[in-house]
């Protein structure tokens, strides 16, 4: 089955912590919804990608309505 794509709007503590927390987590996320989840862009001001290890693998950009527009 097709994971649920996401985007997030912001990258600040909650934003990061959230990528955390779903990249951490993922198998334990799968095993219980029967689907994974795939964070695949997110928007931000500004971001420390050092601080969110994972987020070489997401589509960071400045724009909100890009990531609310991508399908």
């Amino acid at each position: 089955m097709e994971p649920v794509k996401v985007g997030l709007l912001g990258l600040g503590t909650v934003g990061g912590g959230t990528v955390n927390v779903l990249m951490r987590n993922a198998e334990e996320i799968a095993r219980r919804a029967g689907r994974g989840i795939q964070i695949t862009h997110a928007a931000a001001r500004e971001y420390n990608a050092a601080s969110i290890p994972e987020i070489g693998r997401i589509n960071v950009c400045n724009d909100a309505f890009a990531v609310v527009d991508n399908p």
